[in-house]
């Protein structure tokens, strides 16, 4: 009995101590996730001519609509619950530059949300399409040389860091598009 006690005890040391070699071993070949990603989110646009865009864009930054003369500017901000905040603001000529006045604020969530008034007579409604997308410093240095912005078929300009319309596309490579 005292053998066996024994034979199981060695046993059982030299399992958790190779079970322990392998998690070491394991944990070097996982790189930590990285702390200077940023958060974003996809959003769909729908415009008052009937024209679409899915745009994916950093929280904070700004997503720039442009028909006829007509100026909008919208900045997410991610919530709870895949909620997003939206600041939709007017942009306006004041002494030769270009100022942004406050139109509203919309929280918008997965279900369409319809504008009335405070889209600035180009946006009619919006839909999150994602609201937990990370970022990484790499993919944001990628894009970050040029500018996406493509029109619609309808001519909505669209500017954002990816934008995906009806009729085009533009932003880095791993911008999710599905054919127009």
């Amino acid at each position: 009995m005292i053998k066996f006690q024994g034979i199981v005890k060695g046993t059982t040391a030299t399992l958790l101590l190779a079970l322990g070699f392998v998690m070491i071993v394991w944990a070097q070949g996982i790189t930590a996730p990285s702390q200077d990603s940023k958060r974003a989110v996809k959003l769909r646009l729908t415009f008052e001519s009937g024209d679409w865009a899915n745009v994916t864009e950093v929280e904070g930054g700004t997503i720039s609509i442009e028909k006829n003369g007509k100026k909008l500017s919208i900045t997410p901000y991610i919530r709870e619950q895949g909620q997003v905040e939206l600041r939709l603001f007017q942009v306006v000529q004041r002494d030769g530059k270009e100022t942004k006045d406050a139109a509203g604020t919309l929280l918008v969530g997965k279900e369409l949300t319809t504008l009335k008034g405070s889209g600035g007579g180009l946006v009619t409604s919006v839909q999150v399409l994602d609201a937990n997308k990370k970022l990484t410093s790499d993919m944001i240095a990628a894009s970050a040389a040029s500018d996406c912005c493509v029109p619609t078929c309808a001519g909505t300009l669209v500017c954002g860091f990816c934008v995906c319309t009806d009729c085009w596309r533009c932003g880095p490579r791993w911008c999710e598009c599905a054919n127009p």
